[in-house]
């Protein structure tokens, strides 16, 4: 597909570097920085034609970004991407675990919490998490508000802090794991495993009968933790598609 030689006028709505929205007509897209240590920006396509995309990714460029990153997208939702000029950058494994039965009991005590102790989760997510894959505040809230209902599970430290949290999001049938994350120094006691267990729990109880997540295909031991709980590796993986400065 060509690209436009005369680019499609777009209504941009946001400021730089907070959250953007691009439409035109019935046309929709969200964009944001990738991370508070990234430089590059997150474009996410709710509706449109390759010609929108190509205009949105153009107006997210003029905001001094090196690159603008797709969101994980599967394999047969590329092509759009693709045709515009975005590259294969990354693959996830997208992993699905049957709900069929109740899954173990955690060895933690878990609870919810509602979103007030924000900066604590984001302190420990970026204790967690690598310099790319770390949530930002604007990550985050992505995360929590991707599914039409989610909740906050936590495991609370000696003092009342946080060790570790997970999001879940909540769809008619399928529940989806948006989050785990265990501060480094609670590491390697099994927190991680006990959040799982209850968020498919929780997931189950809600009437979900499936539970998605995906990870870094190269995170060896979320990887094995997700398949003794039953999670299984589908054949197909995700793609992070990149669209740089220099594509243009």
């Amino acid at each position: 597909m060509a690209l436009p030689d005369t680019p499609i006028r777009v209504i941009e709505k946001g400021e730089w570097p907070g959250p953007l929205t691009f439409r035109r007509a019935w046309a929709r897209a969200s964009a944001r920085p990738w991370n508070d240590a990234e430089a590059s920006a997150s474009l996410r396509l709710i509706r449109g034609s390759g010609q929108f995309l190509h205009a949105c990714t153009e107006l997210v460029l003029l905001h001094d970004v090196p690159a603008v990153l797709s969101p994980p997208l599967p394999t047969g939702g590329r092509r759009t991407w693709l045709n515009v000029g975005y590259e294969e950058h990354l693959q996830l494994a997208l992993m699905r675990c049957e709900l069929d039965r109740m899954p173990p009991p955690p060895d933690h005590l878990v609870v919810e919490t509602d979103t007030a102790r924000i900066e604590e989760m984001l302190a420990i997510d970026q204790a967690a998490f690598s310099r790319f894959w770390r949530f930002d505040e604007h990550g985050l809230s992505e995360a929590m508000n991707a599914t039409g209902r989610s909740c906050v599970l936590v495991i609370r430290d000696a003092e009342g802090g946080l060790a570790g949290f997970a999001v879940v999001g909540f769809g008619t049938a399928i529940a989806y794991l948006q989050r785990v994350a265990v501060h480094p120094r609670w590491q390697g006691q099994g927190m991680g495993r006990s959040l799982v267990r209850v968020a498919m729990r929780k997931a189950r109880s809600d009437g979900a009968r499936v539970m998605l997540l995906n990870t870094q295909l190269d995170n060896d031991p979320a990887l094995n933790l997700y398949e003794s709980e039953g999670y299984v590796k589908l054949p197909e993986p995700l793609w992070l598609l990149r669209y740089a400065a220099s594509s243009q």
